[in-house]
């Protein structure tokens, strides 16, 4: 996985400012450190950020279709409920952020990583996945449907209740994680690396009684 590549030297600035600006001008917000601002509502734009780094910065519900983060870091953001339709993520970092019900839509991800984030409530519909990490995350009752992904890893992470349908898990390793309550197709679960008390769990909610011997 290949992390964000931020410039040695950011600006501090402010990011209300800086998204209407670029926004006038068609241009990028590049290279730019923001701290506890509010994004404006880009219901309707398109917005490309390049190099910046996001601090306790909260996220409208609604954000622009086909937002494009590329060598970013968001530490400590709010991003509830936000909307990353068709959106494309390059090289980015979340960091301890609360992302309820975000959804991903349509979503480009590569070499994003996810670590001690709240994704509970989150949806990843339709969207492709390469270097993917999620490490202490809280994902409970997430919707996963459709989702195709290459090097996808799961470390410590809560998925109860989670639903996953039309995904093949072949390769994932979630013997770290707790699945309790999780919903699969038989499609999904094929390959998916589990421990025996987890293969217990998946088999009986895939309608197998297993007879004592």
């Amino acid at each position: 996985m290949l992390e964000p590549k931020l410039p040695e030297e950011l600006r501090d600035e402010m990011l209300e400012e800086q998204v209407t600006a670029a926004i006038e001008a068609g241009l990028d917000v590049e290279g730019c450190r923001f701290y506890g601002e509010d994004m404006p509502d880009l219901t309707g734009e398109r917005i490309e950020f390049s190099g910046c780094h996001f601090e306790k910065c909260t996220f409208p519900k609604y954000a622009s279709e086909r937002l494009v983060l590329v060598d970013c870091v968001l530490d400590g953001c709010d991003l509830t409920g936000m909307v990353f339709a068709r959106a494309t993520l390059q090289r980015v970092a979340f960091r301890r952020c609360r992302m309820t019900g975000a959804q991903f839509t349509e979503a480009v991800l590569m070499n994003v990583s996810f670590v001690q984030c709240g994704l509970d409530y989150a949806s990843f519909a339709e969207t492709k996945a390469q270097h993917l990490l999620m490490e202490d995350c809280a994902l409970k009752e997430c919707g996963i449907f459709r989702f195709r992904w290459q090097d996808w890893v799961l470390r410590h992470c809560v998925l109860r209740q989670a639903e996953i349908q039309e995904t093949s898990l072949r390769g994932l390793d979630v013997t770290g994680c707790d699945i309790d309550g999780i919903t699969v197709d038989l499609t999904a679960v094929r390959g998916l690396r589990v421990t025996r008390d987890q293969a217990m769990l998946l088999s009986a909610l895939l309608g197998l009684v297993i007879a004592d011997p």
